[in-house]
């Protein structure tokens, strides 16, 4: 493989891992932390190296950079991924418009539409070009930051869905992005990549109604194996429905959360709840040790709320995952419908369902002078 010239956005536990395990893959990749965040991998910045173990290798990684500084993190690359939560989504396009060339991609994983807000900041920004964007529906290890400068990787995925944004430019991408990740597997729209990403139909069904028993535990506490009970599973089946009913309605057969479990790697075969019981990648992790975690801070108001949002879009109602959108925005005392990936932000409100699938395909926003 020919070594490619690589930007990796952020210091989280994806990361890190993604720079890792490309640089020993034997790429040049340049690692990048906003300014108030660097202190925190300080490690990182003065030895350039990250250590990587677990399932998906072991090694000691050399970077060739690490900064604070965007133009020179980006200066010259190929590809830019940005591994980080929904909400990141907003302040690195903000970040990225004034460089952005025409011949650099940029991959967000999890996606869940993360390139519809991307462009939509883009062109508010006046950044015109033809950037191709795209979204990979996870990210391709299960993996936790161990300490500064150490992650460990728990799973590896077999499958993760990829599409571009426009669509049409779907192929261009994933033939670069398969030599680094040969799990992707292409899907015709963001849209499949967006509403085929397992952790918004797991996670906050799960956390929020085994919020007791989350607050009281403090982390000691495993939701897979102890919080997926019979009855929280049908909770989450419903939201699998409602998923499956949007993308019934834009002509997409989106594949069902069993079937995600078994792709991924993550689960057998069987009802949802033998799945996630019997899978050796989750019920093995504990926690979360608060409410105030991923599990409802991003996959509420950056999974939910996109999905919901679409509904509302397309004519499809969505009960049960209103139901939770509006718990969980008591819970955070925040309104994830405002501050989430809502229409708006993805810049496709007020469009038609035919207008939407071809600004999906095209890119050609039916408001473009």
């Amino acid at each position: 493989m020919n070594t490619m010239k690589i930007a990796v956005m952020g210091g989280g536990n994806g990361s890190h891992t993604i720079a890792a395990d490309l640089s020993l893959k034997g790429h040049r990749v340049n690692m990048f932390e906003m300014e108030i965040f660097a202190e925190k991998m300080n490690k990182v910045f003065q030895s350039r190296q990250i250590e990587i173990s677990g399932v998906a290798g072991q090694g000691k990684a050399q970077l060739n950079l690490v900064t604070t500084d965007i133009k020179e993190a980006i200066k010259d690359v190929e590809i830019i991924f940005i591994p980080l939560p929904g909400f990141a989504v907003n302040t690195y396009a903000g970040l990225l418009a004034p460089y952005l060339k025409e011949d650099q991609f940029v991959v967000i994983m999890p996606g869940t539409l993360g390139t519809l807000e991307f462009r939509n900041i883009l062109k508010n920004k006046g950044n015109k070009k033809d950037i191709v964007l795209a979204e990979i529906g996870g990210l391709p290890f299960a993996t936790r930051l161990i300490e500064p400068g150490k992650v460990k990787t728990f799973h590896i995925r077999t499958i993760c869905p990829f599409a571009a944004f426009p669509g049409n430019r779907t192929t261009l991408v994933y033939d670069i992005v398969k030599k680094l990740y040969p799990s992707i597997r292409a899907q015709n729209s963001v849209v499949e990549t967006g509403l085929g990403f397992l952790n918004p139909v797991l996670h906050p069904a799960g956390v929020l109604l085994n919020a007791g028993r989350i607050e009281r535990s403090h982390g000691d506490f495993y939701m897979y194996e102890e919080g997926m009970t019979p009855s929280v599973v049908k909770v989450i089946e419903s939201i699998d429905r409602e998923r499956l009913a949007i993308g019934e309605r834009m002509g997409i057969k989106l594949p069902t959360a069993v079937e995600m479990m078994m792709e991924s790697g993550y689960g057998p075969k069987g009802t949802l709840w033998q799945s996630i019981n019997a899978s050796e990648g989750l019920t093995p992790i504990k926690g979360p040790d608060s409410l105030n975690n991923r599990y409802v801070t991003e996959d509420v108001p950056y999974g939910l709320v996109v999905w919901a949002s679409m509904g509302d879009a397309v004519g499809i109602e969505t009960p049960t995952m209103d139901a939770l959108i509006e718990i969980g925005s008591t819970i955070m005392e925040v309104d994830c419908w405002k501050e989430g990936r809502n229409l708006e932000k993805m810049g496709i409100d007020g469009l038609s369902l035919g207008e939407i699938i071809q600004y999906l395909e095209t890119g050609e926003h039916p408001d473009m002078e």
